[in-house]
């Protein structure tokens, strides 16, 4: 399967003409919730 450069939903993702502190805020809670995600895919698995 072709993986592009868009995200999941067809669109691409800039963040270019975001203001840092604010990007670093949005990349901040994407990574906190992957932790989340990761940390209760394992607490269902068990």
């Amino acid at each position: 399967m072709r993986r592009s450069a868009a995200g999941r939903w067809g669109r691409p993702v800039r963040l270019d003409g975001v203001d840092p502190k604010t990007r670093n805020r949005i990349m901040a809670g994407a990574l906190v919730l992957m932790f989340v995600v990761v940390a209760v895919a394992a607490a269902v698995g068990r």
